[in-house]
């Protein structure tokens, strides 16, 4: 779950919300992605019912609580506390990020950019007043995507939106990078749709 694990600023985007959810699932950011993991948070509304009707909360799979991922988990779960990464993601990064890519609106082929915490997306759109999407076929967002990886930056595409979830020990000079190798990507791609 990309929400989970301090990208937000807190530990799940249901805290940020306000949100009281029935389940959560969760997996890479357990581990950090460093060995797979995935597992369900049950609220105690939900248990109490597979416990009165089966006397106890029995579940699992073959795999279920693999030493190697649990331990991972633990370990990741204890360096996020121990550095406190989600008060410095709320505090100090986030802001600085939200901030510096709100910079990116001004581009003539953004027509919006949003984002929580340390997750956000820049749409990219054909006529800026209108918001007008591209036309599927001239492939805007791949292009965008191969464009970032030639400056050296990681950012997928979702259809014509561009897609970032930097990690939480982001730093603000590695943010300044990041902005700069979005803002050559896009202007990279500007020159492409003027070539269409």
């Amino acid at each position: 779950m990309i929400s989970g694990f301090g990208r937000t600023g807190k530990w799940f985007a249901a805290e940020y919300f306000d949100l009281q959810p029935d389940l959560i699932s969760i997996a890479k950011g357990m581990t950090s992605g460093y060995v797979p993991m995935g597992g369900v948070i049950v609220s105690d509304k939900v248990a109490d019912v597979i416990k009165q009707d089966c006397g106890e909360f029995t579940h699992g799979f073959t795999y279920s609580g693999h030493p190697v991922a649990a331990a991972a988990a633990l370990e990741n779960i204890r360096i996020i506390e121990q550095e406190q990464l989600i008060e410095r993601v709320e505090s100090d990064t986030t802001p600085y990020l939200q901030s510096r890519l709100q910079e990116l609106a001004e581009h003539p082929l953004v027509g919006e950019v949003r984002g929580l915490g340390m997750v956000a997306a820049i749409e990219l759109v054909q006529d800026k007043a209108l918001k007008q999407k591209f036309d599927s076929k001239t492939g805007v967002g791949t292009f965008c995507r191969d464009a970032c990886i030639k400056h050296g930056l990681v950012m997928r595409s979702v259809g014509d939106t561009m897609i970032i979830s930097p990690p939480l020990t982001m730093t603000h000079s590695e943010i300044d990078e990041l902005v700069a190798k979005a803002t050559l990507a896009l202007n990279d791609t500007y020159q492409y749709v003027q070539g269409q």
